[in-house]
């Protein structure tokens, strides 16, 4: 394990206020002077203290500002532990965001503990954020810090966290490394990081004011600040720990905030409605579930079905959920095209958390529900769908949960509902297919793009997928071969000799999926042979991009003229007699949009949604 999480782990392991035995050393984990726990009642985190310090004087001041509300004995706590810094020069402001009566005597003694303290009381409660823009206009220090209530700081943070800004003046900010702790003083969790993300000072009015927002403001206010410094060595600060952490968690709000506000160039972007402190429900006609992290693909189809669902003046809404293989670097923003429109108030999104009515969710794929959090949701609906074929009963069962209906299945087509009835799915009564704006996807063609022809494949499955690749695709130099591998399983498929020397494997985010379609002529669609045969997103965005859909025959009563059909084994003739023709490879591409521009469009879609959500 890393070397600090056994030094937390030692630690622990011999705590004796958690049940521990031996020698507890908790003291290594910070600088000297050392940590000790005093005598008295109050939990260990309370009764911190060190050793005697030696006080520094200095001409620069600095200004901490600790924001409360119904503050208890962490204030005490944190005040105490700011009131024996090194650093001499110092006003502690604390501000109280409008607490009752009854929380007087702990102002009052907080106040009393050194004639540096100060305490403003603001009129109403507006959330922490707005308390500490308050400590700032009131500042008068030349660098300004916080601190939560119930946080304790080393006497050398302020000390140590200033030098690299008295060093250098453009360093506009420096981060205290922060140590997560129970009350106890238990300092290691399962599968989470030992270091908190530490604790700010900035140069008074280097950034403004923090984001009037209920909470993760200072995730903003750093972004904004473009370089925070890092103060080196162990951590300065314990951060007390309120409830359960769990590991690589973030909160649907927080993620959207932060998606949010990573593409604004100003600060005119969505917060959720929880960080505005906003209650009551919010009613919907139709809120749209899928991951809306893609660029290029899924996400861009949503968007032109939300426009089309608010054009036959639907009140629709869009809700993130993730698929599981597009957590594999952790949680990613919204896809930025999404996120503006989002900002500028052309698309609405919803959180789980929030308090939705809706006369419909539909889920755009099982595999968004498979793995969805476990959350208490706020979203209740009259009615859940299910786009997809497979029944997947986690799916089913989160959907219960999440919104509370059995949901109903809604394929994409006459082959699919065949399907799920011999699997005695509950099946919505309309299909609902895929679409997208042809004309957004068309593409500049006139004629080949090299002197062999380019086969393409968007790959989104594992090692069944490219085996089967493998097996049916020709080993040829005649043909050049390019495959967009969505999902990143091409490298653990084939093992250590990888893929065929004659392919090109483009990794996730290597391209988009439309410079990908543009490099190619024939769009490669081998499924399993249980797949239905109903049109698949990515082949109508290949045939509308201009390409050449190569299927399997049994496609032809779906798609007729739009697209050629041949067995594994004809695709490299089929391919060739196709290419070797200019005029039939443009008419055929041609052929292929029509036929999207005709058969799937946005308000086919939204048509069948308005349907679905008018039933009672």
């Amino acid at each position: 394990m890393p070397s600090d999480v056994r030094r937390g782990l030692v630690v622990d392991l011999a705590n004796p206020y958690a049940e521990g035995s031996g020698t507890w050393n908790f003291a290594a984990l910070l600088p000297a002077p050392k940590v000790t726990v005093a005598d008295g009642t109050g939990t260990p985190l309370d009764r911190l203290t060190t050793g005697p310090v030696q006080r520094t004087g200095h001409p620069r001041r600095i200004t901490t500002v600790v924001a409360c509300r119904r503050p208890d004995q962490g204030l005490l706590t944190a005040v105490g532990s700011l009131v024996r810094q090194t650093w001499t020069n110092h006003e502690i402001l604390i501000v109280d965001a409008a607490s009752p009566a009854e929380f007087e005597p702990v102002l009052r003694t907080a106040a009393g503990l050194d004639p540096r303290v100060r305490v403003i009381r603001m009129l109403a409660d507006a959330g922490p954020y707005v308390a500490r823009n308050a400590g700032l206009d009131a500042a008068t220090g030349d660098y300004v810090t916080f601190q939560d209530p119930g946080d304790w700081s080393h006497p050398l943070r302020l000390e140590r966290q200033v030098a690299p800004m008295l060093a250098d003046t453009r360093v506009a900010a420096t981060m205290a490394g922060g140590l997560w702790v129970t009350p106890k003083l238990v300092v290691t969790r399962p599968g989470v990081a030992l270091q908190h993300d530490g604790v700010l000072m900035v140069r008074r009015g280097v950034a403004g004011h923090f984001d009037s927002v209920r909470m993760w403001a200072e995730d903003e206010y750093v972004e904004r600040l473009r370089g925070v410094q890092a103060v080196e060595g162990p951590p300065l600060v314990l951060v007390r720990v309120a409830g359960d952490v769990r590991p690589g968690w973030v909160h649907p709000a927080r993620r959207s905030y932060r998606s949010a506000y990573r593409v604004a160039h100003d600060r005119a972007f969505a917060r959720p409605r929880q960080l505005l402190g906003e209650t009551g429900a919010k009613a919907y006609d139709v809120v749209l579930a899928g991951d809306w992290t893609t660029p290029g693909g899924a996400a861009t189809a949503g968007i032109g079905q939300l426009r089309a669902l608010s054009a036959r003046r639907l009140r629709a809404a869009l809700l993130h959920l993730d698929t599981l293989t597009n957590l594999r670097d952790g949680p990613l923003d919204l896809d930025p095209y999404v996120q503006t429109l989002i900002n500028t108030g052309e698309l609405t999104q919803v959180e789980l958390t929030d308090d939705v009515r809706t006369r419909l969710v539909i889920a755009r794929s099982a595999r968004i529900l498979q793995h969805a959090p476990d959350l208490p949701a706020g979203v209740r609906a009259q009615r859940v769908v299910i786009e997809d074929t497979t029944v997947i009963p986690d799916a089913a069962a989160a959907a219960v949960r999440l919104f509370g209906r059995q949901p109903l299945w809604a394929p994409a087509g006459p082959d699919g509902r065949k399907h799920l009835a011999d699997h005695d799915a509950a099946l919505a009564k309309l299909d609902l297919p895929s679409t997208l704006d042809a004309a957004q996807w068309r593409l500049d063609r006139r004629g080949p793009r090299a002197d062999r022809p380019v086969l393409g494949r968007h790959c989104h499955g594992g090692r069944a997928e490219w085996q089967r690749l493998r097996d049916e695709l020709p080993d040829t130099a005649r043909l050049d071969v390019r495959l967009l591998d969505a999902a990143g399983t091409a490298g653990r498929s084939f093992g250590r000799f990888g893929p065929p020397r004659s392919w090109l494997v483009y990794g996730p985010g290597d391209v988009s999926l439309r410079s990908f379609l543009y490099q190619i002529d024939f769009y490669l669609h081998l499924p399993a042979d249980d797949e239905p045969a109903d049109p698949a997103p990515d082949v109508l965005a290949a045939l509308a991009a201009g390409c050449v859909a190569v299927l399997p025959y049994r496609y032809a009563s779906t798609f007729g003229e739009a697209a050629v059909y041949c067995a594994p084994d004809e695709v490299h003739d089929t391919v060739r007699l196709l290419h070797a023709d200019r005029r039939a490879l443009l008419d055929q591409g041609a052929r292929g949009f029509d036929f999207v521009r005709r058969h799937h469009a946005h308000e086919l879609y939204a048509e069948r949604v308005a349907w679905l959500a008018s039933q009672s």
